[in-house]
């Protein structure tokens, strides 16, 4: 019978269940450490600020409220999968683009302006 994998989204989980992993770890939980590194740096647990539940976050995604509410990654996710910054660019000027006629200032304007 084949292993199924099935990919769902991160869930948050419990101080209990965290605290349990780090027993089987062997890790000190006492104090509470702010993140949990797993997978190699594939997958982070990150302590909320009430410090009653770990996020679980991802390059891909994260199980804060944020993530969820803003639909994009958040801070743990800026935070611990850093993004490389695509360079920018070239800007296309639209307007020159664009057919139209000359203004009497020689400015290129599309079309009359009546007034209102």
């Amino acid at each position: 019978m084949p292993l199924k994998f099935e990919v769902e989204s991160p869930k948050t989980q419990s101080t209990d269940a965290v605290k349990a992993l780090l027993a089987y770890k062997k890790v000190a939980s006492d104090p509470l450490p702010q993140e949990v590194s797993l997978g190699g740096g594939r997958l982070v647990l990150v302590l909320s600020n009430k410090r009653d539940a770990y996020y679980t976050a991802t390059a891909r995604a994260c199980s804060c409220p944020a993530a969820t509410y803003h639909h994009g990654p958040c801070k743990h996710q800026r935070k611990y999968f850093p993004q490389s910054k695509r360079e920018a660019e070239p800007t296309i000027d639209l307007r020159a683009s664009l057919p139209g006629w000359r203004g009497p200032d020689g400015q290129r304007a599309n079309g009359p302006v009546e007034a209102i």
